[in-house]
């Protein structure tokens, strides 16, 4: 793996953990053994790794939705295999790292706030066209509201979602919230198929 490649991993790794600011370029250099110039040579600042290792996580994130689809025998099983995916993944952040990000780091806040930024809407609309003409979701969804949705689900599952501040457990959330919604998009194809793929989520 080459260097910037590996502070980009090693960074990702620390700001999830202990988060943002807690690590300085300083911490940073000192936890993956190098010297704090030889991250400069390469992000000149810590708002510029900041940006690149979000982009560097997204892209590794896309590649491995893509597998999932490959992997997967129809829409519903490949959506929740990406689900699954993506609850993870927010669950293995601190708090802290969200907190940093937002209130220390509001320029690369904003730039990924955009719609698309983080999340690729396009791979989930797809895959909602897809699971249409496989006749497992209904073909009269509007798939641009759908899709919304699916994404506004996701965000519930964060740590700065009500819901977990709430103390809601992300099972009982799956079940009354995400196979729910996908029963009501679905055919009676689809419902049976939900029956199988449940078991990917709990």
């Amino acid at each position: 793996m080459e260097v910037r490649d590996r502070i980009l991993v090693e960074s990702g790794i620390l700001f999830g953990k202990y988060g943002i600011r807690s690590m300085t370029m300083d911490s940073l250099a000192e936890e993956m053994g190098i010297s704090k110039r030889t991250i400069y040579e390469r992000f000149k600042d810590k708002d510029t790794l900041l940006l690149e290792v979000i982009k560097y996580y997204k892209d590794q994130t896309s590649e491995e939705a893509h597998r999932l689809i490959e992997q997967s025998d129809n829409a519903i099983e490949a959506l929740f295999r990406i689900i699954k995916m993506t609850v993870n993944q927010m669950q293995r952040m601190s708090p802290a790292f969200f907190h940093d990000f937002k209130k220390y780091h509001q320029k690369v806040f904003k730039h990924f706030s955009q719609p698309g930024e983080i999340r690729d809407y396009s791979m989930t609309r797809k895959l909602l066209e897809t699971g249409v003409q496989q006749k497992v979701f209904r073909d009269d969804i509007n798939i641009e509201i759908v899709n919304q949705t699916i994404h506004a689900l996701f965000d519930l599952f964060g740590h700065d979602s009500n819901m977990v501040d709430a103390g809601f457990q992300h099972k009982d959330m799956f079940d009354h919230m995400i196979i729910p919604f996908f029963r009501g998009i679905s055919t009676k194809k689809g419902r049976k198929l939900l029956v199988d793929c449940k078991i990917i989520l709990e």
